[in-house]
């Protein structure tokens, strides 16, 4: 660790160059037929999109195609899961894997909850000890904060549920919430590197008709409500990826009840925002295929219903690399109240950002500002970690001290600049961010209290 007491700056950091942000038709020499509601995720042993299942229109069928996408399409002769739709393809924490789970498969029964796992070069079925009940149109994401699949809601034969369920590589686990969503299918459910779990938004309820347009995180412990400022409209069958390049969610499309969306969202970690008017949208904005391909840094969807018809096209996009800040975590308060962490602007390279920690009570003279790469270890130590060593039980350290500069207080807040330099190597790049309240006085080192944890995801 380094104690510093003058304005530190991010240097020597890998990250993307910048990109336009635009939906793009793709007219690749070979496509699957028209589909709707199969799977795509992220193949990392091979670098590449997989799709898998679906529903065909003419003749109506339930496919088991196994195609690859990086560009092109290619039809992979490989061992196949049994025919199936309704199901979702995400990353296994287990040797890179894909997994799926469950959907309407006629091949097993009208609905399954059978897992299985994409080895690089075919399916092998996991008999897990446990497992959710059979279901299809549920939410699954992998967490990478923790490294499991997590899976929420879905159908089965007669009812909607909002049950929560977690996969490790070898078996399924429930997880008991204090505060579940509300039971929901057809779901946006993607990882969220802004809150460090899940983020679930939307979705419809057949059994009462409802189409919602609420947004909910999942920490590993309980779910939490979020209240963002700006929210897409209630919708369901929406498109949905975790830009892992750019650090945040994207949601395409949905059904609102009445229209098919053609708009795009992003999550930022606090708020939801429409990417600019003018962008061109892809019309299969339902029931498509959706992955995010982290080499190519595209997000690709095909196929789908375009309210009208099924369709077989295939669309990119390429999101603008503009800056973040949010907070996540749980703060220390005082006496006073809760402690603030707040940025003047987005983090944006060849400008200064300016740091508040606000609410500090006025006999707080020094806020502890600790700054790092991560926010799940320091030191080999798991975070958050207890800081019940100094004084403050049941608080934790939500960023990895690898920097800490000593800020004095005036009037209940204290200021930090970082100045980012103006260099592409910087963009998307990440840091975590947390303050910590010093009193020095009657008694010397009097740990008060401690803000959220901040993250800053740099833009150019």
């Amino acid at each position: 660790m380094r104690w510093i007491t003058t304005t530190t700056t991010c240097a020597a950091l890998a990250a993307a160059l910048s990109a336009q942000n635009r939906w793009a038709l793709i007219t690749p020499t070979t496509s699957p037929q028209m589909q709707r509601n199969g799977a795509m995720g992220f193949d990392s042993v091979n670098n590449r999109l997989l799709m898998f299942g679906g529903l065909t229109q003419t003749p109506g069928s339930i496919v088991a195609d196994t195609w690859s996408y990086n560009g092109q399409w290619t039809l992979l002769s490989s061992v196949s899961s049994p025919a199936r739709w309704g199901h979702r393809l995400v990353r296994s924490p287990v040797a890179n894997r894909l997994v799926m789970f469950g959907g309407r498969s006629p091949d097993v029964s009208p609905l399954a909850n059978d897992t299985w796992e994409w080895t690089g070069s075919a399916w092998s079925v996991v008999p897990t000890p446990t497992a959710p009940s059979a279901r299809h149109l549920y939410g699954m994401a992998h967490d990478s904060t923790r490294n499991v699949v997590v899976l929420f809601g879905g159908r089965n034969y007669t009812a909607t549920l909002n049950d929560t369920w977690e996969y490790n590589g070898i078996t399924w686990a429930q997880r008991s919430a204090a505060t579940p969503p509300p039971a929901r299918a057809e779901m946006v459910f993607v990882d969220d590197p802004a809150t460090g779990g899940t983020l679930l938004f939307g979705g419809t309820d057949p059994a009462t008709g409802a189409i919602l347009g609420d947004t909910w995180t999942w920490n590993g412990v309980d779910w939490t409500e979020r209240t963002p400022a700006v929210s897409p409209s209630p919708r369901y069958r929406a498109a949905a990826i975790a830009d892992s390049v750019r650090r945040r969610p994207v949601v395409y499309g949905g059904y609102t009840g009445t229209a098919f969306s053609n708009e795009t969202f992003e999550w930022d970690g606090a708020s939801w925002y429409i990417v600019p008017a003018g962008t061109v949208a892809p019309p299969n904005s339902t029931e498509s295929y959706h992955g995010y391909d982290p080499v190519r840094r595209k997000f690709v969807v095909f196929g789908g219903w375009t309210g009208a018809a099924f369709t077989n096209a295939t669309y990119e996009y390429t999101g603008v690399n503009n800056g973040l800040f949010s907070t996540y975590g749980d703060s220390c308060d005082t006496p006073q109240g809760e402690p603030t962490i707040a940025a003047n602007s987005a983090p944006t390279t060849g400008q200064t950002l300016t740091l508040t920690f606000g609410n500090v009570p006025t006999d707080t003279e020094l806020v502890l500002a600790v700054f790092g790469f991560s926010r799940t270890t320091w030191n080999s130590l798991p975070l958050p970690f207890d800081l019940a060593p100094i004084g403050l039980p049941g608080c934790g350290l939500l960023a990895a001290a690898d920097v800490i500069d000593i800020l004095a207080t005036s009037g209940g807040s204290a200021a930090y600049s970082l100045a980012i330099p103006n260099q592409a190597a910087l963009v998307n790049v990440q840091l975590f961010t947390q303050g910590i309240l010093l009193d020095l006085l009657p008694v010397d080192f009097v740990f008060t209290g401690a803000t959220r944890g901040g993250r800053i995801v740099i833009g150019n």
